[in-house]
Parts: C-alpha cells; sequence; structure tokens
C-alpha cells in the first residue's frame, strides 16, 4: 500500500484517539484541579447531580470533536483549492483519497473500517 495513505490514515486514527480529552473526565470526576483559576468552574461542577455532569461532559466532548473537524475541513479546503501539501518522512498524504478529512475523522470516531 502506498506509504503516504498509510502515513494520512496513522494521522486521522491518531485524531480519532485523542479525540476525548481530559476536560470530560474532570468533569464526570473530581473537577478540574484545584486552584484559584478553576475556582468558578468547580464551583459549578460540583453542584451538578451526576446525570447532569454526564450531559455537560458530553457537550464538552462534542465541542473537541467539532474543533477536530472544522480544522480538518479547513485544511482539506486548503490543500484542495489553495495548495496546501501535508507530507510526512517525504511521503504525501492523498488528503481525497477516500471521501475527505473531516468525512474520515467522523466515520472513524463512529467506528467504521477503513475502505479497502
Amino acid at each position: 500500500m502506498n506509504a503516504g495513505l498509510e502515513y494520512y490514515k496513522d494521522f486521522i486514527d491518531g485524531l480519532v484517539k485523542r479525540k476525548n480529552g481530559v476536560l470530560g473526565k474532570w468533569i464526570r470526576e473530581n473537577g478540574y484541579p484545584d486552584n484559584e483559576e478553576n475556582r468558578e468552574i468547580n464551583e459549578l461542577v460540583n453542584s451538578l447531580s451526576s446525570e447532569q455532569r454526564e450531559v455537560l461532559a458530553k457537550l464538552v466532548q462534542d465541542a473537541r470533536i467539532g474543533g477536530i473537524h472544522d480544522t480538518l475541513a479547513y485544511m482539506n479546503e486548503k490543500m484542495d483549492g489553495d495548495g496546501l501539501v501535508l507530507s510526512q518522512n517525504g511521503e504525501v498524504f492523498p488528503f481525497d483519497e477516500f471521501e475527505s478529512m473531516h468525512y474520515d475523522f467522523v466515520c472513524r470516531c463512529e467506528g467504521d473500517e477503513w475502505p479497502s
């Protein structure tokens, strides 16, 4: 298989592995790190029921996934029209091999396998 395609898949899969982040965990568990900067956040989080914490954690996670998606959409746009090139070890990423970077990201987040 094309080395650039393998690097591309690893890149997208790496983002999928990072989609959750730490903020949702902090919300679900004991709050943000205990310091003055986070005082108001922790007061809010600690005032919530476990069900409300779960909803808030989901909102935070969805926002993170949306940010990754939007960044990939922008990168795809720049690659498609403005000549942006991503490469690793001299191998160019084929950004439109399947659909688009952001679509591939969403599909992999949903557990879909890579197309043949």
